[in-house]
Formats: structure tokens, C-alpha cells, sequence
């Protein structure tokens, strides 16, 4: 008895180790090494393999690697993060089990993002609408992989990212199989479209929970882990690259209505928000007329109407869709959120049509549409938008963006390799004239939330007030809870005044910088029970 308790550890060794070491051998990637949520210091590598084995990422900042990261629990979806790295540094990078490497070629690596503040030069790779698995997706691929050597830094996508229903396999077929190489590279941060919600509804009840493949393949910032405010939710989020802040929304599974969830997290993001630069994605384009009709369908008239004020109170820079299939770009444009036939020459905010200058207070937002990196382009019968420069109804494409400290550079390439539009936005810094030492207020006032917005810039540390009257000159609220001074620079401070009037009407806004008095007339109407 003795003899066979001492055999028994030998006896279910010889019988485990040969199957031990039998799927060790058979273990193997099925999809990825893909990469998510690069920031200053850190990144998540993501792949899958056929079978559960745990997971090791060897890295470094050359081939060598030297570092190691690992996650013992065994799995066949792999998440690894890589902590305590520099800022802008390109690193090397292998993924296996404790046990066998099983990727690792000259074509992982990743670069870092630059230190909070820094103004590197960045490349943003962007597509809309193409995980199709056609000829004309890998020609927009090929196109934009054969411009330059420059090392593409982020890549954004703009939804309906696999068709036609966003099912794992369709990722598969469609998306990770036709970009095995650039995926090992190019940290990606996706937005959903109403294909990857498996047209289930635009906001509808199955269309608002997360239940779809997309939510369960990518890895999103939605804690503030890379810069902004913390979404609580991966259908949206923010995120800070150098000098660029980037917002990911979601157009077809959140509710974009003025005091929804993504409404107001969107305006504390914003508030928040100090990047030079301001990038917002996501797929239902506001302007359009290519496969898709701004002035008809019902999610790209909620993001127009709903959202577009807000973007313009906050100086966004930039703002990308997919969803219609088309190649658009706007005039540099402001005050304008409505039906095509309201657009008017009043609303461009240069004579110019390709290069911009946004001086002091930042005003101005270009709108671009770009989906067809995959999908075929179309057109309605009254196209074009008369809100846009460019139009290409006829080219698969996708967009590189490329910005360098103030200079912002985007251009729509094609899968031929031609540069089918192109156009720049210089952003300059608040400037005071020797001669002129006095400080700046702007003072705006947004209907829909309810939210006066002044944008100052204090050419030294002053004191400051802010008051509402009546249009009799009445005082009905001096607005507390402000800072009781300001710091020198540019500052955004909101303040929230719908539930303190009782009356609707006209009024007035009096702010105090220093012993300066700027002053505003706003219409309100009260906060309906």
C-alpha cells in the first residue's frame, strides 16, 4: 500500500505531462496581437488563442525585450497591460504563455503617447464603414500603408466597423483578418455604428444595454484611464493623446437628448477638457448628402440638433462621422445646426476654403464625412450639401490627419493614392497687444442645457463676478460659487442658471474681471416640471 501511495504523483504525472506539453504545442493566435488605450506610460495588447492558456508579453525597446508581463489565469482572450514605460518611445513587443512565444516579429512594436502637455508631431490614421472584406477595402489600406514611412500613432474608427451585423466572425473575417500587420501596430480606439449594434434599433431597448460582440473585443478608456472624464461606459468615452484631446461618441445606442446621460457627461468632458486641440468621432454625420440625408433621417438630425451647439460652445476643432457613404468636408463654419436649405454665407468663419486660421477665442469647426473605406460610395438626388467644400461621391477613402504643436493637417486619400482633398487649421494662442494689457470674456449661452459658457482670457491674476438682471436691470441672481479670482491665461467656466429662473424672458449677463465689465443679453426659458 505503501509502495502504490508513493507511485501514484509519478503515475498522474506520466499522464498529464504528455497532454501538458500536447496543447502547449497545439496552442495558437487566432486573432490579434492588437493594441488599445496607449497612453505616457502604459498600453493593453490584446489577441486570442484557439484554446485557454495564460498569457506573457515580452517587451522592450528593442528586439532583446528584457521586460515581461504576465497573467497566469489560463483564457482564450488575452489582455496584458504594460505599465511603467516612457513617454514617446517605441518598444518591441512578443506574445505567448509562460511556456512559448507565439508572435513576435519586426512588425510589433507600438510608440508611447508624449508626456501630458507635450507637442510631438502625431499621425491619426482614420476609416469609416469598412469592414466589408472587398478589393476596395484593401486598396484603401494598401494606398494609406504606401504614402510614407511616418509612424502612425493612432488609428480612429468611425463605425460600422464590420458588416453586416458586427457578429464575432464578421470582426474576423472582415476586420482582423485584412489588417493582421497594421493591427499589431496601430493603437486603435473605435466608435460603434448602427451595424455594430446589429441594426437592433436606433435607441431602442436592446440598442441601449452592451450586448453586442464589439463591447466584449475592445478595451476602452471608459474610467479616465487615459486622460478625460471617466464615462462609466464603453460606448462612449474621451481620451488625451500630446496635445489632443479625442472623444469617441455613440450616435446609435445612447441617447443624445439634452440632459441624457451622454449629454452631460459630454459637457463636463468639455469643461474639463484644457488639450489645445479637440477631436470628436463617431458615426451618424450631422451633414450629409451622400448615402445617407441629413434632413430626413432621425439619428443624424439628433446629433445635429442636439449636439452641434454644444460643439461649437466648447471650440471643437474637428469633427468626424462615417455612416454615409460619401467623401464631405464643411467650410470652416459656426452658428449653423439646421436643415440643408438654412445654410448660408453668414455661417463660414473664413473667406478661405482649405487653410484656417482660428484666432482668440477659437472659434470655427470643420465637419468631415469619410464612409468609404470599405463600403461603396452614393449620393442623394439634391446632393451636394450646400455646407460643404469638398465632395467625392465616387472614391473609396480614408483620412490622415497629421498635427504638429498648432498646426492641424487632414487630407482624404483615396485608394488609388491620390490626395482627393486636403485641408489645414493653424490654432493660435491668445495673444494681448503691447498696447492693449485689458483682459477678454465671451459670453455664450446654450438654450438646450441651460448653461451660460464664458470664455476668458485674464492677462493677469484679477478678481471676479458674474451677475444675472433682468432686462429692467433688476437683480435676481448673483452667481455664486465661481472662483473668486482668476489665474492668468485662457479659462471656460460654466455656469448653470435654468432652475434659477423663474420667468421666461430676456436677460442679462454682467461678469466682473478686475475693474472690467463685459455684458451679454440672453433669452431663457425655465426648466419645464
Amino acid at each position: 500500500m505503501k509502495f502504490l501511495t508513493l507511485l501514484l504523483p509519478v503515475i498522474l504525472f506520466s499522464i498529464i505531462f504528455p497532454y501538458f506539453v500536447s496543447a502547449q504545442d497545439s496552442v495558437f493566435i487566432t486573432r490579434g496581437a492588437y493594441l488599445q488605450q496607449v497612453t505616457p506610460s502604459s498600453i493593453i495588447v490584446r489577441w486570442r488563442t484557439n484554446i485557454p492558456v495564460n498569457s506573457k508579453v515580452e517587451f522592450g525597446k528593442d528586439v532583446n525585450y528584457g521586460s515581461e508581463a504576465i497573467r497566469n489565469k489560463s483564457t482564450t482572450e488575452h489582455s496584458v497591460t504594460l505599465s511603467n514605460l516612457a513617454p514617446s518611445m517605441q518598444y518591441f513587443y512578443a506574445v505567448g504563455t509562460t511556456s512559448k512565444r507565439l508572435q513576435g516579429d519586426s512588425l510589433n512594436y507600438f510608440y508611447t503617447a508624449p508626456d501630458s502637455g507635450a507637442s510631438s508631431p502625431i499621425r491619426i490614421w482614420v476609416t469609416g464603414d469598412f469592414g466589408v472584406g472587398s478589393s476596395n477595402q484593401s486598396a484603401v489600406k494598401n494606398a494609406y500603408v504606401q504614402l510614407d514611412s511616418v509612424p502612425t500613432n493612432l488609428w480612429l474608427w468611425l463605425g460600422d466597423n464590420a458588416y453586416n451585423s458586427g457578429t464575432d466572425q464578421e470582426y474576423q473575417d472582415y476586420v482582423f483578418n485584412m489588417y493582421p500587420d497594421e493591427l499589431k501596430h496601430f493603437p486603435l480606439y473605435p466608435s460603434p455604428g448602427n451595424h455594430d449594434y446589429s441594426e437592433r434599433g436606433y435607441n431602442s431597448r436592446a440598442s441601449f444595454t452592451t450586448n453586442f460582440p464589439y463591447f466584449d473585443i475592445f478595451t476602452v478608456p471608459q474610467k479616465g484611464e487615459a486622460g478625460g472624464i471617466a464615462s462609466g461606459t464603453p460606448k462612449y468615452y474621451s481620451f488625451n493623446y500630446g496635445n489632443i484631446h479625442c472623444i469617441s461618441l455613440d450616435s446609435y445606442g445612447a441617447s443624445n437628448k439634452p440632459g441624457s446621460p451622454m449629454y452631460k457627461w459630454l459637457v463636463n468632458d468639455l469643461s474639463a477638457n484644457k488639450k489645445l486641440w479637440t477631436i470628436i468621432y463617431f458615426h451618424h454625420p450631422p451633414f450629409s448628402k451622400g448615402s445617407h440625408d441629413s434632413d430626413s433621417e432621425r439619428e443624424l438630425i439628433d446629433m445635429r440638433t442636439h449636439l452641434v451647439p454644444l460643439f461649437e460652445t466648447f471650440k471643437v476643432d474637428l469633427v468626424l462621422s462615417g455612416h454615409s457613404h460619401s467623401n464631405e468636408r464643411s467650410y470652416f463654419m459656426r452658428g449653423y445646426n439646421g436643415p440643408s436649405y438654412t445654410f448660408d454665407t453668414t455661417m463660414k468663419m473664413s473667406a478661405h476654403v482649405s487653410e484656417f486660421i482660428k484666432e482668440f477665442p477659437h472659434e470655427g469647426t470643420v465637419y468631415a464625412v469619410c464612409g468609404t473605406s470599405g463600403q461603396l460610395p452614393g449620393k442623394q438626388i439634391d446632393a451636394p450639401m450646400p455646407c460643404m467644400h469638398f465632395n467625392d461621391f465616387s472614391s473609396n477613402c480614408s483620412m490622415v490627419i497629421d498635427v504638429d504643436e498648432n498646426l492641424l493637417r487632414a487630407r482624404f486619400l483615396t485608394s488609388k493614392g491620390i490626395i482627393a482633398d486636403e485641408f489645414s487649421i493653424v490654432k493660435n494662442k491668445p495673444s494681448v497687444p503691447a498696447s492693449d494689457r485689458s483682459s477678454s470674456c465671451e459670453i455664450s449661452y446654450h438654450p438646450a442645457s441651460g448653461i451660460i459658457y464664458l470664455s476668458m482670457y485674464v492677462t493677469t491674476k484679477s478678481d471676479f463676478s458674474a451677475t444675472l438682471y433682468t432686462s429692467l436691470g433688476e437683480k435676481i441672481i448673483d452667481i455664486k460659487k465661481l472662483p473668486g479670482n482668476l489665474k492668468e491665461g485662457y479659462q471656460l467656466v460654466p455656469i448653470w442658471i435654468r432652475k434659477k429662473v423663474r420667468y421666461e424672458g430676456t436677460y442679462v449677463v454682467k461678469v466682473m474681471i478686475g475693474n472690467q465689465q463685459f455684458s451679454k443679453r440672453i433669452f431663457v426659458r425655465p426648466e419645464t416640471k
